[in-house]
């Protein structure tokens, strides 16, 4: 569904990100892992147009994404969930998810993704009233998932979705996030914490350096050597 072709992104005289290939299949979660710094961020930044590459291809569903704006892209189902979540805190868990449907123009199909949303995560439907600005790290992660659904995503880009959170919250999200997966939506999650990402994952690839360092089936990662020792602790 998404292909990467020898994407190479600049910061100046820095490379960031210097000749990464690789592949999302649909219907599936592929997870890219790799330390802080490696440059993951700035890949997901660059496939939804926010970054603009210094060289190379990303096709998206047989279209080439080169030079298309971050609202074109996003029209095309192609949504990002970013890092730190960035909600409105004065606004309520039903507008802050409303504000996802931006480029949707049918009420009846706002309202029933919304319940989508409310089904998928039941406890937001118990404070859709509440400002988010006072909920916790958990629930505003539900939120700012549920907020990129209701853009109707067919490939999801989760930005470190488990940062920041206690593990029971961690399992609860990664739950919702195999649910939406078999829902029929397409799952690129990026990840620092490499256990839980390969124990949902199909397919991976480590990030270092801004290079793929390692790619394989996720259950062949779990056993490799360096990913043991270097992002598994063992």
């Amino acid at each position: 569904m998404l292909e990467v072709k020898d994407l190479s992104v600049r910061y100046g005289d820095a490379h960031v990100i210097t000749g990464v290939s690789f592949q999302a299949a649909r219907g599936a979660i592929t997870c890219i892992l790799g330390p802080n710094g490696s440059g993951k961020t700035t890949l997901l930044r660059c496939i939804t147009g926010l970054v603009s590459p210094a060289s190379g291809r990303i096709m998206f569903d047989g279209q080439n994404l080169q030079g298309k704006k971050p609202h074109e892209i996003v029209r095309m189902g192609l949504i990002m969930i970013p890092e730190g979540r960035r909600l409105w805190p004065p606004l309520t868990v039903e507008e802050n998810l409303k504000m996802g449907a931006y480029l949707v123009n049918e009420q009846a199909r706002i309202d029933g993704q919304l319940s989508y949303v409310f089904d998928l995560f039941p406890h937001l439907g118990s404070r859709k009233n509440q400002l988010c600005g006072t909920l916790s790290g958990g629930e505003l992660q539900m939120v700012a998932i549920g907020r990129g659904l209701m853009g109707f995503p067919r490939l999801l880009l989760l930005d470190e979705p488990s940062l920041g959170l206690a593990p029971l919250v961690v399992r609860e999200v990664f739950r919702a996030v195999e649910k939406i997966v078999d829902a029929g939506t397409t799952v690129l999650l990026v990840e620092q914490n490499t256990q839980v990402a390969l124990s949902v994952a199909v397919y991976g690839y480590i990030l270092e350096i801004g290079s793929i360092a390692l790619e394989s089936d996720a259950a062949s990662l779990r056993e490799n050597s360096h990913v043991k020792e270097a992002y598994l602790g063992l």
